[in-house]
């Protein structure tokens, strides 16, 4: 009788899929992909051209680079501009820090400050832009502290508590 149960529940299963199968839109046609030839011939990719290099210099080596662009071919499409700020301070953790930032979609400013475990924050202040890069200028506020007495130095001493 079980195996009969068995046996029937296996092919309730297999006539299932096959229904399911048949149905299902995301598979791809049996028949395989029926697309028109196109009328154009597919294009072959131009044969590189020499282009002359320098000869070298009796006593020096022929460069290994290639002679710079006529024009500078960059083209620059400015970013979606943004304003945005946030800041954290959680006396229990020591965490103490915050990032502001201003674009105008081509020139990014801003400015962000870290509490450091010596008791300095550390100021970052920050230009970036699409041709001059990230340009940063980090000072610090305060002044350092270090534990005093005995048992208060080594590695496990001061720091952010977890």
């Amino acid at each position: 009788m079980m195996k009969l149960l068995g046996l029937a529940v296996c092919l309730v299963v297999v006539i299932v899929e096959s229904t399911l199968a048949q149905n299902n839109q995301y598979l791809p046609p049996d028949k395989g992909y029926a697309y028109d030839k196109p009328n154009q011939p597919f294009p072959s990719s131009p044969q590189p051209q020499n282009i002359p290099r320098p000869q070298p210099t009796p006593g020096r080596p022929a460069p290994s680079y290639g002679p710079p662009p006529a024009q500078d071919d960059h083209h620059h499409e400015p970013g979606m501009p943004f304003d945005f700020q946030y800041n954290v301070n959680d006396v229990e953790t020591q965490n103490d820090y915050s990032h502001k930032a201003v674009s105008d979609g081509d020139v990014t400013r801003g400015e962000y400050r870290v509490q450091l475990p010596d008791g300095r924050t550390q100021v970052v202040r920050y230009t970036a832009d699409w041709k001059n890069g990230y340009n940063a200028e980090v000072t610090y506020e305060g002044e350092a502290k270090y534990p005093e007495g005995p048992g208060q130095g080594g590695a496990n001493a001061g720091g952010y508590k977890y």
